[in-house]
């Protein structure tokens, strides 16, 4: 148990902390903003934005060739919209075709029926 103790210490002192304070700031505004949730879901949204820019917020950056100074805006950016983000990857997963579909009336700009 003192071995695990230990690391876990080590473990805590080495994560970057100003930057998981800013990924809770953006996920706790990303999850106050929406109207119509219900705490569960509020709880939901946080969680998703939070694990989506820890995860995420360094392989986009380094996808999209932005430099370190870059970090804490796409970290903010996925933490706010990590719900979506994921609402956006269900719906086109259940159902391809479809979304295939929506999505190349969105780029002719065909109106939503």
């Amino acid at each position: 148990m003192r071995e695990f103790c230990d690391w876990a210490w080590q473990w805590f002192w080495q994560l970057p902390l100003a930057k998981i304070g800013a990924i809770s700031a953006f996920a706790v505004i990303g999850a106050a903003l929406p109207k119509d949730l219900s705490a569960r879901d509020r709880l939901m949204t946080f969680f998703i934005g939070f694990m989506a820019a820890l995860v995420f917020g360094d392989p986009v950056c380094s996808l999209f060739g932005f430099g370190e100074e870059w970090a804490y805006g796409m970290a903010g950016i996925l933490a706010m919209a990590g719900r979506n983000i994921a609402v956006f990857i269900l719906r086109a997963s259940r159902d391809p075709k479809t979304f295939a579909k929506d999505m190349l009336e969105i780029w002719r700009g065909v109106p939503r029926r």
